[in-house]
Formats: structure tokens, C-alpha cells, sequence
């Protein structure tokens, strides 16, 4: 990364430029702005960049309600961040448990007790009932927000119930007690080819028919359905790792599963799960920018660069309406991809060197 910063102007104008925009973000409610995002000005609509006079310096032109476009980009980058990045980490995350399991365990490696296995089978759906369903039909019927907080206290307590009763009963269950062999391969492959059957856009047009849109519900949606390309990665760099020697070297001196896995194969693991993130964010950014401008599943009340551009569809001559958050979702988009071929360079090297 030294070598990078040093040597490459481009990898070093690209890591700048995101962390100018990174700064602007989180420093957005504290910097001088004129206007607010959402702030009409009905004196001055579509009023074209630089022709504002000094009690209404609207830099960069205002669209058809008269809200500043300066302003706009600058809350559309933190809508764009703020949903982009929480999901891509989450999806990386689900992704590389996921993979790497898949590919360390393999087919019949992973042998546990009946009862951890019935305790993971019901919190998973204590989980989607009460983590994810309920909360989702509380905030659709605007029920408030002390029963979504009962329904997770409900998810949180449930498991650790069941645990105590399990617990209990294990010395004394000989079903509880014995020893069955989980096929985490073949479960994480054919839910991996389940989930990649489905076009994302296409799911969330249908779901978005139905259901009001939702920030929340949207997220959900994309976490669920992106982390397959980060497992696939995974767990074939987790079943390449198994064959170098150093592993082997590691598991003849009788390091457990779990020391294998992290002082072992993920440092090793990082590096390409890395480049897939800022490779996906990139993607996130662009689908998150299309649904603004579609309308679907943002709520309308959210700035975004997507809808800042649709609003040229009310006077085509706008062209400060395209061309400024255009322009910057298409820097942010590029500084992120030509991080990532950086990135992915050093790692080829370090991999094959």
C-alpha cells in the first residue's frame, strides 16, 4: 500500500478523492451550507450555475422547486454511503462466514451435537420471524417503534431460553447427545445457485409493487442476495489455501479448526475479499443511483444523485440537473474501481511472487 501511494499517481488521486468526499460526508451538518437539501426556493427555479446574485447564491443552479444543487450532492453522497456501505459490509461479511465454512468444512467435515444443531435451526427462525418479519409489518402499519423494539427483545430472549431448556436436557438426552455430520458445501452451494437464479432488480421491482418503500426493507433485499459472489470467492480461496503447505504444516502441529481458520487462512483470505468489496461498492452505488431514479424502493423523502437526475425530465434544457451528480457518481464509481485494480494487482503479485 506504501509502494502504491508512492509510486501511483492514479491509485493516489483516486484514495484521495474518496477520502476528500468521505470527509465532506461526515462533516455535512457542520459545514456552512446556504441552503438546505430540501429548502424551496420558488423565486429562483432552474436558475442555471454561477447566475445567482448575493442573497441567493445558488452555485451550481437549483432545479424545478427551486432546491440548491450544491446541497443535493453533497446529501446525496451521504445517502449514497450511508446505504452502500453498511450493506456491502454486512453482504462481505455473511458471504465470507459463509464461503469459508463451505470451503474449510467441506461435505461431511463438520460434525456437531443434535442439539447445537436444533439450536441454531430455531434461532435461525426466531430470527426471520421476529428479527426481520415482524419488525417490517410493524413499521408498514406505523405501529411505533416500542413494539419493533419488544418484537427484537422477543428474538434476543427466545434463543437464550431455549439454550437454558437444551442445556438442561442434554446430560440426560441421549438424542440431544449424539453426533450428526452437517454438509456445509453442498447447503452453501445450492443456496448460493438458489439466490443467483433470482435478478436482484428484478425482486425488488416485485417486492416494491406491494410494499411501501423502505430503507430498511431495501437493504435487507440486497444483503441477502449480494453476498454470493463474496462466498463463491471465499471458499475457493479457503480450498486453495487447504493445499499449500503451510497449512498442512499448521494442522500437523494439531492447531484446532478455529485457530486454522483465523491465525491461518484469513490474513490470506483479506486480500481478495477486499478487492471484492470495493469492486461491489462501486456496483451498490450505481444500483442504489438507478432505483433513485426509477423511484422504487427509496423513499421519496431521501436526497439521492439517482432522483436529482430524473428531475431533467421536466425541462430537458437543465443540463446542470445530468451533468454535476452525474459527474460525481461517476468519479466516485471510477476512484473506487481504479482502487480496486490496484488493489487486485498487489495481491496477484503477492499470491504469485
Amino acid at each position: 500500500m506504501r509502494r502504491l501511494w508512492q509510486q501511483e499517481a492514479a491509485f493516489k488521486g483516486a484514495a484521495l478523492y474518496l477520502m476528500l468526499l468521505l470527509v465532506l460526508v461526515l462533516l455535512l451538518p457542520w459545514l456552512p451550507l446556504s441552503y438546505a437539501p430540501n429548502q424551496l426556493d420558488l423565486a429562483h427555479t432552474l436558475q442555471a450555475p454561477f447566475e445567482g446574485t448575493a442573497t441567493a447564491a445558488h452555485w451550481l443552479g437549483t432545479d424545478d422547486l427551486g432546491r440548491d444543487v450544491l446541497s443535493n450532492i453533497l446529501y446525496g453522497a451521504r445517502t449514497a454511503f450511508f446505504i452502500s456501505v453498511p450493506v456491502m459490509a454486512l453482504s462481505t461479511l455473511l458471504g465470507l462466514v459463509l464461503g469459508t465454512s463451505a470451503g474449510y468444512f467441506g461435505a461431511m467435515g463438520l460434525r456437531t451435537s443434535r442439539k447445537n444443531l436444533l439450536l441454531l435451526v430455531c434461532t435461525l427462525l426466531l430470527l426471520c420471524y421476529y428479527g426481520l418479519y415482524l419488525p417490517l409489518q410493524i413499521q408498514r402499519l406505523g405501529l411505533g417503534v416500542q413494539m419493533i423494539f419488544e418484537s427484537l427483545s422477543v428474538c434476543i430472549v427466545l434463543p437464550m431460553l431455549l439454550y437454558g431448556i437444551l442445556k438442561a436436557l442434554y446430560p440426560y438426552t441421549p438424542f440431544l447427545r449424539a453426533s450428526v455430520a452437517v454438509p456445509v458445501d453442498p447447503a452453501v452451494l445450492r443456496l448460493t445457485e438458489a439466490l443467483s437464479t433470482i435478478p436482484r432488480f428484478v425482486l425488488i421491482l416485485v417486492l416494491a409493487s406491494f410494499l411501501p418503500p423502505s430503507v430498511l426493507l431495501l437493504s435487507l433485499i440486497i444483503v441477502l442476495t449480494l453476498w454470493t459472489g463474496t462466498a463463491r470467492l471465499a471458499r475457493a480461496e479457503m480450498m486453495r489455501i487447504k493445499q499449500l503447505p503451510y497449512f498442512e504444516a499448521a494442522q500437523s502441529i494439531g492447531l484446532n479448526g478455529r485457530q486454522l481458520i483465523w491465525r491461518q487462512a484469513l490474513p490470506n483470505l483479506l486480500g481478495p475479499v477486499l478487492v471484492a468489496f470495493t469492486f461491489g461498492l462501486g456496483g451498490l452505488l450505481a444500483l442504489e443511483s438507478t432505483l433513485s431514479f426509477f423511484n422504487i424502493g427509496v423513499p421519496s423523502t431521501l436526497v439521492s444523485w439517482g432522483r436529482m437526475i430524473a428531475k431533467v425530465r421536466s425541462n430537458t434544457s437543465a443540463w446542470w440537473l445530468v451533468v454535476f451528480p452525474g459527474a460525481i457518481l461517476s468519479l466516485t464509481i471510477l476512484a473506487l474501481y481504479t482502487c480496486n485494480h490496484y488493489l487486485s494487482k498487489i495481491f496477484q503479485e503477492k499470491s504469485t511472487g
